[in-house]
């Protein structure tokens, strides 16, 4: 039989109960040996707006009252319409928790025992089956952390996730699922290296190819991650008086930011005159030609050289910059950690999750400089 979408494409998806694109590709090759992408089935959803809201309708008619859970009610929008889970999003969203969507995504990730980041399939290892939200216990979710920390997994962003859930049930987690930080908490705050061994570490660099260290030091002014840095383009930088900045794409959720979050950081004179030189007379194109491996294997060179004994504690010796950028930054502001995640990129919270809290003898001189003013 000959394919035909307009036709196919709805057919298959009822049928299969499914309205990923990747997935409805693999059944028009297997049902209609036809291959497509991905991609047009996508398009082809987008042109038939009201069809894709029939058919998700549909499937979640279908599948809502079964007791047995197919995999599929994790796939097309079933399980955000399932009662308990409904419920959840409602609270967290009368709570004003912006995240909600990453919590529930979390939620579903326990259920299917499949995290991906971390590579683990919990059912396809045959440790557990798949888990109705409904029907979700203490017991589900104590399991499948202890599951996770067998293999050495931080489950802090699944334990928080399941806690508020379970209370959303009104099931008392009281003691027996831990709300407290991740191992990570912290984890960078001593990965600090003073100016004097920094600076010359550029020049190391400086001295064996003179585009990485301007890469380095656009990581370290900027606190711009590596990839987003080796993408950063001529176009994107304006000038106001003296003033420069450039807008870059850094990492972020792709669902939201599918080119990368936008940021706009400054850039100090001596970062300008660095980059004129490889600028030259261009005026638009990616300002590196440089690649993240040289970049790493340079980096490693002046690490080995300058600060041997850290070099081995250093896992990421490009991502180190982004790190120097906030250690001295927020010393530089006096731990203004708003400041900071702002020119840097970041969050408050993830900067205090990275770096830990200020020292206490940083609070106690903002009381003794601050509170009188009041």
């Amino acid at each position: 039989m000959k394919y035909k979408p307009n036709r196919d494409i709805p057919k298959l998806a009822f049928e299969y109960h499914t309205l990923s694109p990747s997935k409805l590709a693999e059944l028009v090759l297997s049902q209609r040996n036809k291959q497509v992408t991905p991609e047009s089935v996508t398009m082809w959803f987008k042109r038939h707006p009201q069809i894709y809201e029939d058919l998700k309708r549909g499937i979640i008619k279908e599948e809502l009252p079964e007791l047995e859970v197919q995999e599929t009610i994790f796939q097309n929008g079933t399980f955000e319409e399932l009662p308990s889970v409904a419920t959840w999003i409602k609270e967290m969203q009368r709570r004003k928790i912006v995240n909600w969507k990453i919590q529930v995504t979390r939620l579903k990730c326990c259920c299917l025992g499949k995290f991906r980041n971390w590579k683990v399939d919990l059912v396809a290892e045959g440790k557990m089956a798949f888990k109705h939200p409904d029907r979700y216990t203490l017991e589900d979710a104590l399991q499948i952390i202890d599951l996770l920390e067998a293999k050495g997994i931080d489950t802090h962003s699944v334990r928080m996730p399941l806690r508020n859930f379970l209370m959303s049930k009104g099931i008392n987690v009281e003691m027996k699922i831990s709300g407290a930080k991740g191992s990570g908490y912290g984890k960078f705050s001593d990965l600090y290296v003073p100016k004097d061994p920094l600076n010359q570490i550029l020049e190391d660099v400086r001295a064996l190819n003179f585009e990485a260290h301007t890469v380095d030091l656009f990581m370290y002014k900027t606190g711009t991650r590596i990839e987003a840095t080796l993408n950063a383009l001529i176009e994107k930088i304006t000038k106001e008086g003296d003033y420069r900045e450039i807008t870059i794409y850094d990492k972020a959720r792709r669902r939201i930011y599918p080119e990368g979050k936008p940021w706009k950081k400054y850039i100090p004179p001596d970062l300008w005159e660095a980059l004129k030189v490889l600028i030259g007379d261009r005026t638009e194109g990616k300002i590196f030609n440089i690649t993240e491996q040289e970049m790493a294997n340079i980096n490693r060179t002046a690490f080995q050289k300058v600060i041997p004994d850290l070099n081995k504690k250093i896992p990421m010796p490009n991502h180190f910059w982004r790190h120097m950028f906030f250690q001295h930054m927020l010393r530089a502001t006096n731990w203004n950690y708003g400041a900071v995640a702002q020119l840097g990129g970041s969050t408050v919270m993830s900067l205090e999750e990275s770096y830990g809290k200020p020292p206490r003898a940083i609070i106690r001189q903002w009381g003794i400089d601050y509170i009188p003013q009041i």
